[in-house]
């Protein structure tokens, strides 16, 4: 009975395991079915898919940055060109969670013991990094090759880290060329936004300044793109041949009109205290031959990496000079008597005075209207004098006597004709107006004070002390003037070549502007005389700007500054009969006279044009020769 009992309970043991294994295996089964099933929806109903999201994490498009154009001078000097450049960026999407990147990164340094990150900057920047997650994020800029070299030997504990070799700007001629070609800076947020619809990255550098900044789609070329492999540290392992790659397209080339060396001399002739600038050009064509204006900042600083950069930066924007301003064609000045030969030619013209003529008062040293006494700066006077004489010795007097005759309408006019008061179109990003004054102009600007235009006002117009002008006006002025029959828009960029060496752009003469073929021929030679006794005469106060054998023309003057000391000009151009050069220099607060402090500059390049240049040498040889003297 017993042995009955044992064998029941063994049986219903029996089948309970087996039910147990059947239920077990149809668990598993189940699971298998259900992972089956699963890699079948992977691997088949939607391989391709899955498929191709594996390649988009392996295999991703990378920018191939363009090199930007280089910028030459008129003889090939170099002006900008490009540099390698080696960058660390940070792509977060490609760092583990919780992974030490930034402790990884503080450990790196170089032979000398120094860490190429600062903590505080580090933790910042990649914080920063992470709200753009998927993109690349640069961390520090312009690294040295031997970083690279220890970056690359610790990728395996830097995922996401990639190092980015660019083309960074470089500038051989330094701070002599700043306010020429500007400078390069980092695309701005606000900025971004707008640019990224033109094919700007976020990371990428754009033009702020100068012909940098004017001809910047020229010079910024075509970005190129192609697909790399990389794991899932971010590690690159190379270019994916079987996917579409494009070429980048370098940008084109621009061959500017300055004269380097000439840039150089006139940078050169100011001393290290003076403010100022110079400006020369080709009346002939409106090619601008050189444009200085000091103090003035090197480029270069612009290329430096993001902290240096910055520092850089803060040191400029609050250095006393405002060296970031372009003196040349953002700086008024009161002309002072430079404008003398523009007040006489408005008056010779409209026939108001003969330049033979004498004004019935004589130059004592002062002229009284109403209640006001006008000084003349040679305060022992000049007695009687015709035009030609007026201009030699700039007689304050007589030209008094002349602004009441002629009116500021009229000597506006003539004003508006050789290029003052208004935007010449030069080629840069920036330019003031300047200012003619005049009863209309005079009454609107002083509205809100009650001031009104009274007829005294036009003896300080006629002697170029109530109106402003730029450097860049009174070089186009003195140019009208000596030309004689038109007036041409001033330029630097006179040809613009792609890579592939077409010529897209190229300019032998600036925009007729204005032509003076209306100004009455006796009337430009009669100023031209005057401008030549300044120079070429005993008592003339331009000898400083003479040139061996070449007759100059030019004019003097002396700028009231109520901020400080009186600021000197000198204008001048020549040959005066043929001109092919006309230069213009302001200096500020030297409390001196045109002829002492700004004549010599001129006369400086001056001489450089006639004995240094091709053009210059062979006029200067016909000139001598003519009058027998040798060639120095």
């Amino acid at each position: 009975m017993s042995g009955l009992i044992t064998n029941a309970i063994t049986e219903k043991n029996t089948q309970e395991r087996m039910r147990r294994r059947i239920v077990l295996l149809i668990i598993v089964g189940f699971m298998f079915s259900i992972l089956i099933a699963r890699l079948v929806f992977i691997q088949i109903i939607e391989g391709d898919k899955n498929y191709a999201q594996s390649d988009d994490n392996r295999i991703v498009q990378e920018t191939i940055k363009s090199p930007r154009g280089v910028i030459y001078d008129r003889n090939g000097v170099v002006f900008a060109q490009n540099r390698p450049s080696y960058s660390i960026g940070i792509i977060p999407v490609l760092v583990p969670k919780k992974y030490p990147i930034a402790t990884n990164l503080l450990k790196i340094k170089d032979g000398d013991g120094v860490s190429l990150f600062d903590s505080t900057q580090l933790v910042t920047a990649i914080s920063y990094a992470r709200r753009k997650s998927s993109q690349l994020t640069i961390l520090r800029e312009d690294i040295s090759f031997d970083f690279v070299s220890v970056i690359s030997e610790h990728s395996g504990d830097l995922p996401g880290i990639i190092v980015e070799t660019t083309m960074r700007r470089d500038y051989p001629v330094g701070k002599n060329s700043f306010h020429i070609v500007g400078y390069l800076s980092p695309i701005d947020s606000l900025q971004f936004d707008t640019l990224q619809i033109r094919g700007y990255e976020r990371n990428d550098f754009i033009g702020k300044a100068g012909i940098e900044k004017q001809y910047e789609e020229f010079l910024r070329g075509e970005d190129g793109s192609h697909f790399i492999v990389r794991n899932a540290y971010g590690r690159r392992f190379g270019v994916e041949k079987n996917y579409p790659s494009k070429e980048p397209v370098q940008g084109s080339d621009i061959h500017l009109s300055i004269d380097a060396k000439m840039q150089e001399i006139a940078f050169e002739s100011f001393a290290d205290t003076m403010k100022g600038a110079a400006v020369a050009l080709d009346p002939r064509t409106g090619e601008v031959l050189c444009i200085v204006s000091v103090p003035t900042v090197d480029p270069n600083i612009f290329s430096l990496e993001g902290k240096a950069r910055e520092r850089q930066w803060r040191i400029i924007t609050n250095a006393p000079g405002k060296p970031l301003n372009n003196r040349a064609v953002v700086g008024t000045y009161p002309p002072g008597s430079t404008f003398k030969p523009v007040a006489a030619l408005a008056a010779t013209d409209s026939m108001r005075i003969s330049p033979t003529a004498k004004f019935a008062k004589s130059c004592t040293g002062s002229f009284k209207i109403g209640n006001r006494t006008a000084k003349c700066w040679n305060h022992r006077g000049h007695g009687l004098l015709n035009m030609y004489d007026a201009i030699k010795v700039s007689c304050n007097v007589f030209f008094y006597q002349l602004g009441l005759r002629v009116g500021d309408k009229v000597i506006n006019h003539y004003t508006d004709i050789v290029g003052m008061g208004e935007k010449t179109g030069i080629d840069l990003p920036v330019e003031s107006n300047g200012y003619k004054s005049g009863e209309q102009a005079y009454n609107e600007r002083f509205r809100s004070r009650n001031w009104r235009w009274t007829e005294g006002l036009v003896l300080d117009l006629a002697i170029g002390q109530q109106q402003v002008f730029t450097p860049l006006q009174l070089a186009v002025m003195i140019g009208a003037l000596a030309n004689g029959k038109e007036r041409f828009t001033p330029y630097l960029a006179k040809e613009i070549i792609s890579a592939d060496g077409d010529t897209l752009f190229s300019r032998t003469k600036g925009d007729n502007h204005y032509s003076l073929e209306k100004v009455k021929r006796e009337s430009i030679e009669a100023i031209k005389k005057g401008m030549a006794n300044v120079v070429e005469e005993g008592g003339g106060t331009g000898r400083r700007a003479r040139v061996a054998g070449i007759p100059v023309g030019g004019k003097s003057g002396t700028a009231q500054n109520p901020h400080g000391g009186d600021h000197a000009l000198f204008v001048a151009a020549a040959p005066l009969d043929e001109p092919t050069i006309a230069v213009a220099v302001v200096v500020e607060n030297v409390g001196g006279g045109g002829s002492m402090y700004a004549a010599p500059i001129v006369g400086n390049i001056l001489n450089y044009y006639f004995d240094e240049t091709p053009e210059g040498r062979e006029i200067a040889e016909k000139y001598r020769n003519k009058r027998g003297e040798r060639i120095r």
